[in-house]
């Protein structure tokens, strides 16, 4: 299974964050920032009787990390990576915030949606939705596509209230 192999591949080199079916704890395999609800495996095999459904990876720095970020999409075509600053957040290849949102709007027949990102796993969101936000220290990807940016999320929703 690609959980398997990617934990294999970089359990050496980054944290890794597993979750799966058991809703009170993650996992994660060093002991490093965030401990409350963080249960620590030495093995990926330690969790053979969970369903496991998402896997993240944390490098020590954004180049590392877009560098990781591309050779995952390379080796695993079904898969897609979404970089969030240091970290990486692994899911299969068309399940994003941005196809979400789509879907929620049809079931519930939204006629217009607002959202508001601050990192690169928020760009299929952003281009989703008929309003775009970010924040003035977002990355210059998001900054480029979205329609204002703000302070707070307070002050997008003044925004949207104002457009009425």
């Amino acid at each position: 299974s690609y959980i398997y192999d990617l934990y294999n591949t970089y359990h050496q080199e980054a944290i890794v964050i597993i979750q799966s079916d058991n809703n009170d704890f993650v996992y994660k395999n060093k002991p490093e920032g965030f401990e409350d609800k963080y249960l620590m495996i030495e093995d990926i095999n330690d969790l053979k009787d969970h369903k496991i459904y998402g896997i993240s990876l944390v490098f020590e720095n954004n180049e590392i990390t877009r560098e990781h970020n591309n050779k995952i999409s390379q080796k695993y075509p079904a898969l897609q990576g979404y970089q969030n600053e240091k970290s990486i957040d692994i899911v299969t290849k068309g399940c994003s915030k941005g196809n979400a949102l789509k879907k929620i709007k049809e079931i519930y027949q939204i006629s217009s949606m607002a959202g508001i990102g601050d990192s690169y796993n928020d760009l299929p969101m952003l281009e989703s939705v008929d309003v775009a936000f970010s924040f003035h220290n977002a990355p210059i990807e998001l900054k480029k596509i979205v329609a204002y940016l703000v302070a707070s999320v307070s002050e997008a929703i003044d925004i949207l209230a104002k457009k009425g």
